[in-house]
This record gives structure tokens, C-alpha cells and sequence, in this order.
């Protein structure tokens, strides 16, 4: 649920989503061609939820900027997309910060296709700084402009990013996948996007649902346990979507609605 990418890790899920990251001025932006890997089978246009592990990735090291030295976590994900982004695209993001408060951070990341001036999809996104003492990092920013980490380009992943997830579905509307090293984050838990993904498996999984437009994630405890389930309930013109941590005594651990 971090936003901050895990410390010279070569391979995990934010890495391999292909995204470049670059800081400009008080902004972190990111590229990344939309391979049919990050896109939803048979609709051909990237996954909301590809949308927002991309932001996790800009915003919420942004976030993390602000309270040093302490990770910043998920709090929610809110994507909404204008015009669907279609395979092939290349697409650039800009991750910003829009208010830090006291406890909370508000940011925002906007994604464009190149050759277009207009918004394609925005993701919002909360972040408050982790409760446990040892959740700590170094500056992304700072490492990302001196280059000591400087991500090397990359083609985006070769495999459907489910089959990186491990995503399984055990009956329409029903999702599991494990715990595993390629999709946790920098505090060893299950990053946000990941959390995002399954939760969008299981309401595709449903017969007859639509393209989604919209995404919206509410983290409410970290993934450490698992293996995690994602059950999905038609209601009316949404999704709602529940994330358990099976591991955890079947805690919720995050409440998605898609649209």
C-alpha cells in the first residue's frame, strides 16, 4: 500500500508496469507504452487499475517527501477516466502534491496520450504516513535526480499483469492470489496496485460487465498475511468489491467500487 518503490528491487509489480520516472520541479512524471499486457482483454484500453499503481509509483513518493522519514501509505485511489487509453498508446503522467495537512497528504496524477493535449484519466489519491516506527525510507526524489536509481527503460511487462499478480478466479466474481515477493512493496506488504488489480479481476470476472471508468479503492489495513480474495457484488449500475487478508483472521482490508 506504499507508495514508495522498494529499494533496488529489479523485479516487482511497479517495475514491471514499464513506467519511467523523471522529477520536474515539484512534479515526479512517468512515460510508458500501453502494451496489451496492461490492458483489459477484448476492450483493449489500459486497466484503471494499471492507472492507479502508476500514481501509488509518482504521488505517493511525493507523499512520502513530506513525512520523511517515514513511508507514506494508502489511504484511497480514486481513478476516473475520460477517454480510455488503447493499446499501444504511449502515456505520460504527472504526479503532483495538492495539499499537506497534518496528517494527511492530497495529491494527484493526470495522464495524457502522446499526441493529445487533453486529460485522458486522473487519478486521486490520500496518503498518510505509516504508524509503525520501522516503516522508514530514503528520499525517492532525491535518488531519482541524482540517479543512483534511476529506472532503465523497459517494454512494460510480457505477460498479462494478472498472471504477475497470480491472480486466480475461483467463480465469477470471486479472486485469490498470494502473497508473494513480486508484488510487495517497499515495507514488505502488498502494494496498493496490486490490492487494486484483484479487486478489478473480480468484478470483470462477472458475466456482461462493462468497461470500467471508474475506480475507486479505500485501503483500510496492509496485506501481510495472505493469500488475499476479492469478492464482487453487482449493485445496481456499480461493483462493490471486498478485499480480504485470508491469513489475517479474513480481516477486510480494502473496499473497491468500480463503474
Amino acid at each position: 500500500m506504499s507508495g514508495q518503490p522498494p529499494r533496488e528491487r529489479e523485479i516487482g509489480f511497479t517495475s514491471e508496469l514499464g513506467l519511467s520516472v523523471e522529477v520536474e520541479g515539484d512534479t515526479l512524471v512517468g512515460d510508458a507504452r500501453a502494451v496489451p499486457e496492461l490492458c483489459i482483454p477484448e476492450a483493449g484500453v489500459v486497466r484503471p487499475s494499471v492507472l492507479t499503481a502508476w500514481a501509488d509509483t509518482l504521488a505517493g513518493s511525493l507523499a512520502t517527501e513530506r513525512t520523511l522519514p517515514r513511508v507514506c501509505m494508502s489511504v484511497d485511489l480514486d481513478a476516473r477516466i475520460g477517454q480510455q487509453i488503447q493499446a499501444g498508446a504511449t502515456v505520460h503522467a504527472v504526479g503532483r502534491v495538492l495539499k499537506t495537512g497534518r496528517v494527511l497528504t492530497f495529491t494527484e496524477t493526470e495522464f495524457t496520450v502522446k499526441g493529445s493535449a487533453e486529460v485522458a484519466a486522473i487519478v486521486l489519491g490520500t496518503f498518510v504516513a505509516s504508524p509503525r516506527p520501522q516503516d522508514v525510507a530514503d528520499s525517492f526524489v532525491t535518488q531519482v535526480t541524482e540517479g543512483s536509481i534511476r529506472r532503465r527503460k523497459n517494454p512494460g511487462p510480457t505477460v498479462p499483469i494478472t498472471e504477475i499478480l497470480g491472480a486466480a478466479v475461483v467463480e465469477p466474481g470471486v479472486v485469490v492470489a498470494e502473497r508473494h515477493p513480486r508484488i510487495l512493496n517497499w515495507v514488505e506488504t502488498v502494494q496498493g496496485g496490486a490490492v487494486s488489480l484483484l479487486a478489478e479481476e473480480a468484478a470483470l470476472s462477472l458475466p456482461n460487465v462493462a468497461v470500467p471508468t471508474e475506480l475507486e479503492v479505500r485501503y483500510l489495513r496492509t496485506i501481510r498475511e495472505g493469500p488475499m480474495r476479492a469478492t464482487a457484488q453487482r449493485l445496481g449500475d456499480f461493483i462493490r468489491v471486498g478485499v480480504i487478508d485470508k491469513g489475517a483472521d479474513d480481516r477486510l482490508a480494502a473496499v473497491a467500487i468500480l463503474r
